[in-house]
């Protein structure tokens, strides 16, 4: 893993950090934990992985303490240029954005909450994580914020993780199809 972190929370209120400071990738992540557990210590582990088909990022968090807590993950995708759609798809559980050329696709793990925003509301996003929340909004269009979120129960000592990739290709055929493979860990060469 790239990056191993105690992450030490304040006791005035809830803690969301930031996870990563490397500003390659298009997905952000970032650690919400509740302001109860400031004692114990959480570690998180993230791998980025970028290339010209595919951003993703792996998340690995370990309890350090004696208790178990309740943490979420939250993965943050700006669009550097507008779409004429974004779009939730509860059939593939898939985030659809539709470029000019273009086509993205947002997936990861399964069981996560899914908010599309105009960018306009980016403030009100971050406020929202900052509560360990996010708005379920299922589509919007031009300069959108994507938030996957992931609620995590992690037992003292044990290792949990997700992950998140954005996709883009030409055509639904072609993300489709290296979705599975990225999904599925596989190479086509």
């Amino acid at each position: 893993m790239d990056q191993l972190d105690s992450l030490n929370k304040s006791t005035k209120k809830a803690s969301c950090k930031r996870l990563v400071d490397d500003k390659s990738g298009l997905i952000v992540p970032y650690l919400w934990c509740k302001n109860d557990q400031d004692q114990e210590g959480i570690s998180a582990a993230v791998q980025l992985t970028n290339n010209d088909y595919f951003d993703r990022v792996d998340v690995v968090c370990k309890n350090d303490g004696d208790r178990p807590l309740e943490i979420k993950i939250f993965f943050v995708h700006e669009a550097f240029s507008e779409v004429s759609a974004s779009f939730y798809s509860p059939a593939d559980s898939l985030i659809y954005l539709y470029g000019k050329n273009t086509i993205s696709l947002l997936n990861g793990n399964d069981c996560a909450s899914i908010s599309i925003m105009e960018r306009k509301h980016k403030k009100a996003v971050y406020e929202l994580m900052e509560n360990g929340q996010i708005i379920h909004s299922p589509l919007a269009r031009g300069l959108v914020v994507c938030t996957t979120m992931y609620k995590l129960l992690v037992e003292p000592g044990v290792k949990m993780g997700v992950s998140n990739w954005i996709i883009t290709g030409k055509n639904k055929e072609e993300v489709m199809l290296f979705d599975y493979l990225v999904k599925n860990q596989t190479s086509i060469y």
